[in-house]
């Protein structure tokens, strides 16, 4: 069997998939590039509109898929404590069915085949299930009807805390099965953009396709360290890089200087150089500085992509930034 001619491979679709997030950058670059683009040639007009509802589709299908994952982590939370406030009952439940059946007897045996193991070993489900169990185990004895009401209505709690538990896990995965069509349909589109610039601009293709996709993104091959030096007020375009909200940078600034009383401003700019964000002041000797980059106050992600330093202190100093 003859192997796919590799021109026809949707390289957009290939290595995104499985990686929403990558898909993400993708389109947030793509979306805000075809604006400009669209801006300044009549020709990108049409293929804007084309691809900006397949965008805002995308994320806004992200977003309840990342919205989902939230819930169910919280459903499982919920469902951890409520077994932790269970297990504590337990104590007391033992002692009462002692006082009827000591423990060396076969019926306290029967109740407890196997002691307290099931209640705090293996999964969640049945961890659950022995709470089930412990009240079919005491049955309809009169003796522990106080006993297994309580037990009954601690698996009820227990029970439906599971189910919505269930619930957040089938939403994320319906979620997901959303975000990644959104993905296919938007990294189809962004193969189809590729097409048309071949055919439309042969001659610039390069230098349009470079301006118009997040190739580094796309390729995944880039420096997540950077380190250097920045002379007394420089101003350094450090890197030009496509991020979300809650990607994590780790900014870090040093000098030989004892103490000095200065910090560097780093900045998420629409330009190389720029300044247009709300600055994140990092104290000089003072240790790595963990942030979002939420911090820097945007809301356009794919035209602020351009990491810059300003050195605001009277001393040359070194920096390292990490965006692994």
């Amino acid at each position: 069997m003859e192997s796919t001619w590799k021109y026809l491979d949707n390289q957009f679709i290939v290595n995104t998939n499985t990686n929403f997030l990558r898909a993400l950058k993708l389109s947030n670059y793509h979306d805000a590039a075809l604006l400009m683009a669209q801006n300044n040639n009549p020709l990108f007009i049409p293929i804007y509109n084309r691809y900006h509802p397949l965008h805002l589709n995308f994320v806004q299908k992200y977003n309840d898929w990342k919205s989902a994952g939230g819930s169910q982590e919280g459903e499982t939370l919920n469902v951890s404590q409520q077994l932790t406030i269970a297990y504590a009952k337990i104590d007391a439940w033992d002692v009462a069915i002692q006082v009827v059946y000591p423990k060396s007897t076969p019926r306290y045996k029967s109740i407890f085949p196997g002691g307290r193991k099931p209640f705090n070993q293996s999964g969640i489900t049945s961890r659950v299930n022995a709470y089930q169990t412990l009240s079919q185990n005491i049955g309809a004895d009169p003796a522990l009807l106080t006993v297994k009401t309580d037990v009954d209505a601690t698996y009820l709690i227990l029970d439906t805390a599971r189910d919505q538990q269930e619930g957040a896990k089938a939403s994320t995965k319906f979620d997901s099965a959303g975000v990644d069509n959104a993905r296919i349909a938007i990294m189809d589109m962004q193969y189809r953009d590729m097409a048309f610039i071949l055919d439309s601009f042969y001659v610039e293709r390069e230098a349009i396709c470079n301006a118009l996709f997040d190739l580094p993104t796309l390729r995944d091959l880039q420096q997540n360290t950077f380190t250097g030096t920045l002379a007394l007020s420089e101003n350094k375009a450090i890197v030009a890089r496509t991020f979300v909200a809650d990607d994590d940078l780790s900014l870090e600034v040093s000098t030989d200087v004892v103490e000095p009383a200065f910090a560097v401003s780093f900045y998420l700019a629409t330009t190389p150089n720029g300044t247009d964000s709300t600055a994140i002041q990092v104290s000089v000797n003072a240790g790595k500085l963990h942030i979002k980059a939420s911090a820097f106050g945007i809301s356009d992600y794919g035209t602020h992509r351009h990491l810059t330093a300003v050195n605001n202190s009277g001393v040359v100093v070194q920096f390292e930034v990490d965006l692994g």
